[in-house]
């Protein structure tokens, strides 16, 4: 056996000459500043639903422009969709040197990354695979009625007060 013997000092040194101080730098400036932003994030439903978005989520990775962020519940990733432009408008403001282009998501404890797609090409895209495949199932005489199943998680209660709070202001503002 011809092992080499290192001293423990050049192992870690061998360890950490790849990392560069301003990637340190921005990593430390990137966590901190995800939870300020968030912070000031309010609604008339529930004046803490920023602080509750960052102590529900995480910044994983920053790679090619694309900032991972983990959530604990998909309740929490649909939250913070709909404040995406004020959160990527933010992080351009403050700190602009990381050129910061989207987001996407990760369900804690799921490795599937959720991408950060504008809502109305998502439906879209849903609804066409739908009809897809009710043709398809119907050509074949397959479907007589096709029920959508329901999530068979619940929502964390103070995510069910908040898009209750949401359906009924929207409700209200869709009768104006």
């Amino acid at each position: 056996m011809d092992e080499e013997i290192q001293q423990f000092s050049q192992i870690i040194t061998d360890a950490f000459t790849n990392i560069r101080l301003s990637d340190v730098k921005n990593a430390n400036s990137l966590v901190g500043t995800w939870k300020k932003i968030l912070y000031r994030i309010k609604s008339n439903s529930n004046p803490n639903e920023g602080k509750n978005l960052a102590a529900h989520s995480r910044v994983v990775d920053l790679k090619n422009g694309i900032l991972f962020i983990e959530a604990d519940h998909s309740g929490w990733i649909s939250l913070l969709r709909l404040h995406r432009k004020f959160i990527l408008g933010g992080l351009h403001r403050e700190l602009p040197q990381l050129e910061i282009h989207t987001i996407a998501y990760k369900l804690k404890g799921n490795e599937k990354i959720i991408n950060d797609y504008s809502p109305e090409k998502v439906q879209t895209q849903l609804e066409n695979r739908l009809k897809m495949e009710q043709d398809a199932l119907q050509s074949n005489q397959i479907l007589q009625k096709m029920e959508i199943p329901k999530t068979k998680k619940p929502l964390p209660p103070e995510l069910a007060v908040i898009f209750g709070d949401l359906k009924k202001s929207m409700l209200t503002n869709s009768k104006k």
